[in-house]
C-alpha cells in the first residue's frame, strides 16, 4: 500500500518560500501551484491580477510556485514530520 502523499507550504513574512511534496507518485505529475495574495495595498499594478469570480471581478498577486520532491532535496521541510507534530498537538487539546 501506497502512503498518502502530503504537501507542505512554507511561508516567511506572508510570502511562500517553498512548496515541499512529500510521497508525491513518480507515475503522476507534480500539481501545479498558484499562490493568490488578496493583499493587494502595497502592490504595484503591474503586478495586480484581475480575474471573474462570482458574479464580479476580483483582484490579487498571483503566481505560480514550483513544488520539490522532499525525498530529492537534502534538508527540506518534511511534510510528514509535521503532521505528526499538529496530531500531537491535537492529542493535548483534546
Amino acid at each position: 500500500m501506497s502512503e498518502t502523499p502530503s504537501i507542505a507550504v512554507a511561508l516567511e513574512g506572508g510570502l511562500v518560500i517553498a512548496v515541499v511534496l512529500q510521497g508525491w507518485p513518480a507515475t503522476l505529475p507534480e500539481p501545479r501551484v498558484v499562490v493568490v495574495d488578496y493583499d493587494t495595498q502595497d502592490a504595484d499594478d503591474v503586478d495586480i491580477t484581475r480575474f471573474p469570480i462570482g458574479d464580479g471581478t476580483a483582484e490579487a498577486v498571483c503566481y505560480s510556485e514550483a513544488p520539490v520532491i522532499y525525498e530529492r532535496v537534502a534538508d527540506a521541510l518534511s511534510p510528514n514530520v509535521v503532521l505528526a507534530a499538529l496530531a500531537k498537538s491535537d492529542d493535548l487539546t483534546a
